[in-house]
């Protein structure tokens, strides 16, 4: 056993060598049954779980002593003694999980420097603090005001290194410019820290200089200006999730009160408030005097993105924001859209779209629920794939066609039922019917937790009647994103599945992760990704998921209630062909 902790005294790797046979002695001396080792981990996490730490802590004792090689039972044994007040024997604990890999070893790290802290060693702790930093530590700002560092805050021989590493520096009273430059000198110390293999795409230093020229101009640039240069930097890094993030930037609360969508035919706006009743379904020609095409390739300059495509679903939410467009020198101010469009009548015109107070309503998937929507202008029941896409999980069984159709629209647990439930209660709806198809709908899904997804998988692929090719259907669009990209995949990977719809804006194997950073003086949030998902072959280098059916929504088809990826599937279904 090798101690992993910078500041690890002799004594702790002695003592924590001595733990590790003493556990093998006795595994050696009388091993368990195996029902009663896996009880005694189940009472593990069920004390641990309670809040009941010397319970856990026993438990967690006896099957490390039967089975020490496992790496959450020493982190959770860790937590346990911390929290029941057995500081000196979690760092123990601890620094074996570390070594094991537990969990993420940056948390791992972090807690250790906790469990040090307690103990009254502070050289130790702000060591393991060090390294949980160096390791990609998220919230790193917040570490100042922890409870558990409350000690290295009042230890003038620790103090000074311990606000370096928590970057707590209070920048309040900065001036502007160097503000931002403290703004820009933070992104570039979290982004060379934590982003996942952060220069595969560009160069460290052609990246560092980016930062620079633009440091340098900050005397001269807006504030929109440098906010649009950050967004340029992050979308140079190479992936969707590290980038800046509009919707989050502290003075930009008004944005523009209509929707846009980019369809294979143009750009539209598919809805709006009723005081814009009149642009509601027009087709925006230009843009501030410019071809409308010439400030999407602007738009494109700044968006963050896994493959070409990211346009589509990221130009029309950047669009709604005038400060954006002020920034890469569109228009004059940050509060009015002056556009040329043709409206819905067929007839050319220009207006000025003014900017309104943001509403949390709004979604840039489907727009505010209130608002005018174009597709309403066509008489008719909507088609089930256009019909409720706020709802984040919903399915509906179609017995004329003999089909179960299932809406996901977010990888996530409902308020009052968790996707795991929701999953048992899909596939006993779906027994329960004479369903001879199952229609999986990604197009809206935004993302959301990847770890949630097996259950779909493994329910998919343990009814092999439906597991076949021409019975199992994936839609998906340009909004399939992170989580919805993974479940995607998956299904791709592991079970029979047909992708019907539009490629989608991410590859099979990505770099994704939302992990938000604030810059301290100006408050804009950006996100810097930090894992990597190889959720298919490592050999696997497309781009994209592309549709074996493509159908692509064009606004015309749209507005008159047509889906054509629920036309082409039922047309595939109605088929007396085999499917190959």
């Amino acid at each position: 056993m090798t101690c992993t902790v910078v500041g690890a005294t002799k004594q702790r790797c002695a003592a924590a060598v001595m733990l590790l046979l003493v556990a093998t002695a006795s595994a050696a001396a009388q091993r368990m049954a195996p029902a009663e080792y896996l009880r005694t981990v189940q009472e593990g996490q069920t004390r641990f779980s309670s809040g009941d730490w010397k319970g856990a802590s026993d438990a967690y004792s006896r099957a490390i002593a039967d089975n020490p090689h496992v790496a959450g039972s020493w982190f959770l044994l860790g937590l346990a003694r911390l929290n029941g007040g057995d500081a000196r024997g979690a760092t123990l604990a601890l620094e074996k999980a570390l070594e094991l890999g537990a969990d993420q070893p940056r948390r791992v790290a972090v807690a250790l420097a906790r469990a040090h802290a307690a103990a009254g060693d502070n050289a130790a702790a702000l060591g393991a603090l060090e390294r949980g930093i160096k390791l990609g530590y998220r919230e790193r700002r917040a570490l100042w005001d922890d409870a558990g560092f409350s000690a290295l805050r009042s230890d003038e021989r620790f103090r000074s290194r311990f606000e370096r590493l928590a970057a707590s520096a209070d920048v309040t009273k900065l001036a502007r410019e160097a503000g931002w430059r403290w703004d820009l000198n933070f992104l570039v110390e979290e982004i060379e820290r934590t982003r996942f293999n952060a220069f595969r795409k560009t160069s460290q230093a052609d990246f560092r200089r980016e930062v620079e020229l633009l440091a340098a101009a900050v005397p001269h640039l807006s504030d929109e200006a440098i906010t649009v240069g950050v967004m340029r930097i992050m979308a140079g890094l190479g992936d969707a999730h590290t980038n800046a993030i509009p919707e989050g930037v502290p003075k930009w609360t008004r944005t523009l009160p209509v929707h846009f969508q980019l369809f294979e035919d143009g750009l539209f706006i598919t809805a709006a408030d009723s005081a814009l009743a009149d642009v509601v379904g027009a087709e925006v020609l230009e843009v501030a005097g410019r071809p409308v095409r010439t400030v999407l390739a602007m738009l494109d300059s700044i968006t963050s993105d896994d493959n070409a495509l990211t346009i589509i679903r990221n130009g029309p939410r950047y669009l709604r924001f005038p400060q954006v467009l002020r920034g890469l020198g569109v228009v004059p101010d940050g509060e009015r859209l002056p556009v040329t469009i043709r409206d819905a009548r067929g007839a050319k015109r220009s207006t000025v779209i003014q900017a309104a107070p943001n509403d949390p309503a709004f979604s840039r998937i489907v727009a505010h629920p209130k608002w005018i929507h174009a597709i309403d202008a066509t008489p008719g029941r909507l088609p089930i794939g256009f019909r409720d896409r706020r709802t984040l999980q919903w399915f509906e069984y179609l017995p004329d066609s003999k089909m179960m159709y299932f809406q996901f629209n977010n990888v996530t647990d409902m308020q009052g039922e968790s996707f795991a439930a929701f999953t048992r209660r899909l596939f006993a709806a779906l027994d329960s019917t004479a369903a001879e198809a199952l229609v999986i709908d990604m197009r809206w899904n935004n993302g959301g937790n990847s770890r949630l997804l097996p259950l779909l998988i493994q329910s998919i692929v343990e009814r092999p009647r439906l597991n076949q090719r021409g019975k199992l259907f994936a839609i998906t669009g340009p909004f399939t994103f992170s989580a919805a990209m993974n479940a995607a995949t998956m299904l791709d990977r592991h079970t029979q599945v047909m992708l019907v719809g539009e490629p989608t804006v991410s590859s099979p194997n990505f770099v994704g992760e939302s992990n938000i950073v604030i810059l301290p003086w100006s408050g804009v949030p950006v996100s810097i990704s930090d894992y990597f998902w190889q959720t298919s072959w490592p050999t696997d280098y497309r781009t994209t998921l592309a549709p074996e059916l493509y159908t692509p929504l064009t606004f015309r088809l749209f507005r008159a209630k047509r889906d054509p990826a629920m036309e082409a599937i039922a047309a595939m279904r109605a088929s007396d062909r085999v499917v190959p």
